[in-house]
Parts: C-alpha cells; sequence; structure tokens
C-alpha cells in the first residue's frame, strides 16, 4: 500500500519565505520519486485561489491551502477547516515544521485520536534565536512552559543541527525521541553552473563576495558591509552582491550604510532570486560566499554555496558547525565581527591555494548531502514509526 503522508507549514509555494519552504519543496520532491503519496497543507500566503481547500499539484506533490480568519503574526495563525481535514483523510503519517505553531497543537492531537504517528522537525530552538526584546520574551516563555509538552506529543522530533539536541533536552524533550535529519542539496545542484552571465551582470572588479539570504538584522548583512572597507584596502576590486528579498524595509538601512562607508561602487543588491538555475549561478559566479548570521540551524545556502565549490566564511552559531569545519570548507568567525569578517575573505582572496583547497573540500562535503539521500532516511524514518504504531 502505497505511504501517504501530511507536510503540515505556515508557508509553502507560492510564497517560498525561506530556507524551511525550500527542505519542503526538495524533501518532497524525492519523497514523491520514492513511491511517497505527499500532501503539502499550509496556508493561502501568495494563493490567488478561494479555499475553503483549493488544491494544486507541484512535481507530484499535493498542495492544500488553508484560510488563516486569525492571522496576527507568523506564529499566531488558526487555519480554517485544518482539524477537520486531517480527521477526514486516512493519512499514515503527519509531519509538522515548527512547533511553536498552532498546526503543530493540532496535528499532534489529531494524530493522537487517529493512533497515528506524528513527527516535528525542528529548524531553530527559538528562544535561542537572537531577537528583539519584544519579540524574545514570548519565545523565551514558550519555551519554558509549552515547548516540552508540545515536542514530546509527538511520535518524533527531528533535528536538522546536532547542536539544538543539548537545548531541547535542557527543555525537557526525552533523548530517544531525538534523531538529526540534515538539510541538504538537490543532486542537480552538484552540477558546475557558469557564473560568467551573473559576474557580468552585477560586478565591478576582479573578485566578487555574495551573500544570499533575507535581508534581515539577524542575518547579519550589515556586519558583512561594515567589513568592505577593511577588505577594500587591500582588494580595492572586489565587489559584495547581496541577494535576497527586503525585510521590513531593512534594505534601505543598509543602503545608508554603504553610503556612509562611501563603498557604493562596491556593492549591489539584487533583490531576491528563486529560479534553482539563476541561483546556482550566482553561487559559482563568486570568489567567496560568506553569511554572517546570528542564527542557523542549517543553511540551504551554505549547502547551495558548497554544492558549487565555494569557500564559506559564515558565523560560529547554532548548527553552522555541523556543515562547515572551520580551516576546511571554509572559516567560522564570531557574531557582530565585522574585523573577522574582513580577515577571514581577505585570507582566501589574498590565498588563491588556500581558497582551492576549501573549494574542493566544500564541494565534498555537499556531497554526502543529498536530497535524494536523506529522503530516504527521512521515509525509513516514517515506515519505522507507523510500523511501532
Amino acid at each position: 500500500m502505497k505511504l501517504r503522508v501530511v507536510l503540515a507549514s505556515v508557508y509553502f509555494y507560492p510564497y517560498m519565505a525561506g530556507g524551511v519552504e525550500w527542505y519542503i519543496l526538495n524533501l518532497s520532491r524525492e519523497l514523491v520519486k520514492l513511491g511517497v503519496e505527499v500532501h503539502i497543507f499550509t496556508t493561502d500566503e501568495g494563493a490567488d485561489r478561494e479555499p475553503p481547500f483549493p488544491s494544486q499539484e507541484l512535481n507530484g506533490i499535493e498542495i492544500h491551502q488553508f484560510k488563516t480568519p486569525l492571522n496576527l503574526s507568523y506564529r499566531l495563525k488558526v487555519w480554517s477547516g485544518l482539524r477537520e481535514e486531517l480527521m477526514r483523510n486516512s493519512f499514515d503519517l503527519i509531519h509538522l515544521f515548527d512547533y511553536p505553531q498552532y498546526h503543530t497543537i493540532i496535528g499532534t492531537r489529531i494524530a493522537q485520536r487517529l493512533g497515528r504517528p506524528s513527527v516535528i522537525t525542528v529548524f531553530d530552538v527559538h528562544s535561542m534565536v537572537p531577537r528583539p526584546f519584544y519579540k524574545q520574551v514570548p519565545m523565551v516563555l514558550f519555551d519554558a512552559l509549552l515547548a516540552k509538552g508540545v515536542l514530546n506529543s509527538a511520535s518524533r522530533v527531528l533535528v536538522r543541527a546536532p547542536q539544538l539536541i543539548g537545548r531541547l533536552e535542557q527543555i525537557g524533550v526525552n533523548p530517544s525521541r531525538m534523531t538529526v535529519t540534515p538539510s541538504g542539496v538537490r543532486r542537480e545542484e552538484l552540477a558546475k553552473a557558469s557564473g560568467k552571465g551573473f559576474r557580468k551582470k552585477y560586478s565591478t572588479g576582479e573578485h566578487m563576495i555574495l551573500y544570499l539570504g533575507r535581508l534581515h538584522p539577524m542575518k547579519g548583512p550589515q556586519y558583512l558591509i561594515r567589513a568592505l572597507p577593511e577588505v577594500l584596502r587591500r582588494v580595492p576590486d572586489t565587489t559584495l552582491i547581496l541577494v535576497g528579498p527586503d525585510d521590513q524595509g531593512y534594505q534601505s538601512y543598509l543602503e545608508k550604510v554603504v553610503r556612509d562607508l562611501c563603498v557604493s561602487g562596491n556593492v549591489r543588491f539584487t533583490g531576491p532570486i528563486y529560479a534553482d538555475q539563476e541561483r546556482m549561478q550566482a553561487y559559482s559566479a563568486c570568489d567567496v560566499f560568506c553569511l554572517p548570521s546570528g542564527y542557523e540551524g542549517t543553511s540551504q545556502s551554505i549547502f547551495q554555496a558548497m554544492a558549487q565549490g565555494k569557500p564559506v566564511v559564515a558565523t560560529n552559531v547554532g548548527g553552522i558547525p555541523s556543515q562547515v569545519t572551520h580551516e576546511s570548507e571554509g572559516l567560522l568567525v564570531p557574531y557582530r565581527d565585522p574585523s573577522a569578517l574582513a580577515s577571514s575573505i581577505l585570507r582566501l582572496l589574498e590565498d588563491p591555494n588556500l581558497a582551492r583547497k576549501m573549494s574542493a573540500a566544500a564541494r565534498r562535503r555537499a556531497e554526502a548531502f543529498c536530497y535524494d539521500r536523506l529522503a530516504k532516511q527521512m521515509k525509513g524514518i516514517y515506515e519505522g514509526l507507523i510500523e511501532s504504531s
């Protein structure tokens, strides 16, 4: 009998907000190839159809979009009809993404009522993520008071990086329930892309630094921009390319920082790039990929850069050390340290032999994290839970 699973997440196609959505899409594609019937439950964010339960198909994945009559913030969304739809369908397993969410609480309860297994994927332990005080307080309270109950109600808790396990144990999650299921790359992303067109379009110098991610303070692009004057003093023909969506107007602040530092001629903002092929061309075009983030469970962009054989400069936070070994695939630096960023970038720009060595190591590392392999691991987890239930 064909395995039928539902994967539930706040956002999904066509509203691809970030790494969570890309992870679900790539995992689902590979699960479909393995014969799993995949249904995505998501909100109607970015949808142009009328619920109650509009459905569309994407690469063999069935996508169901739900209205949110209560939509106060990213997490305070009540999905209309979610409970009824989960009860009505005979899914073998319910897979939920992000634990402090309405759909996760409902999903685990329905799974228990039906006698079906459920799993929760934890991308980030939210009390560990740097946030403004008014956003941090509710996350700390949730992790202290409610997270244990929500997470232990699932049959299995899947974490994207081993660094998250210790904090989840402190919260009270049973360690026997946890399994590491990392993010990764599509096998097609290992094919060498041509970056010539991208470099010709955006770069003004011989050397190119790439940042790809949301333009948001927690992602740290402001520190990368502040590192640029030090880089330019020694390698003046360098261009910093920032690829990603503007998050709540933060790009205007970054543009002001660029002007204040008098580096406008060496910085380009491209906006978001969603097409897979164009994203890989951007990675291929750069000499160094840099992600100065304040926190990452694991980074999809780091894996994709390594798939194109690019050395990485990133912060030593969250799950990044599980992706990049310092002095092997790249260089890790403290968060909020422009000087350390500049020094590491300069090491790679000024030492081609070191850059080539790290490029080769990055490529080898990425090959171990292909989604076809990860999907086989996930299907095995699903089947084991269904059999034991």
